[in-house]
């Protein structure tokens, strides 16, 4: 993964978790029958989605990318700036 250059290697992982969650996201409504979308993506982010699951059909959709997005964003950024603070201090 390239670091743009101003960034640090844990927004920069923000990001790209932000980004790819979007992607897999709209790939997985997109693919799966109606009945199945919306457990995947449940299970995707599941910690968030308790928050947003009483929506349906594109409001469930836009919830889970933002939301979800965010959320895996917080995690990837939170597990680079700590493996960061980990090997300096070695």
């Amino acid at each position: 993964m390239p670091l743009v250059s101003g960034r640090s290697p844990a927004r920069e992982a923000a990001l790209w978790a932000f980004g790819l969650h979007a992607l897999f996201a709209t790939w997985i409504w997109w693919r799966w029958g109606s009945g199945v979308r919306g457990g995947l993506l449940f299970w995707m982010d599941f910690p968030v989605s308790l928050a947003f699951a009483g929506l349906a059909g594109r409001p469930f959709l836009v919830a889970s990318v933002f939301a979800g997005g965010a959320w895996w964003a917080l995690v990837a950024g939170g597990l680079t700036r700590l493996v960061g603070r980990v090997a300096r201090g070695r």
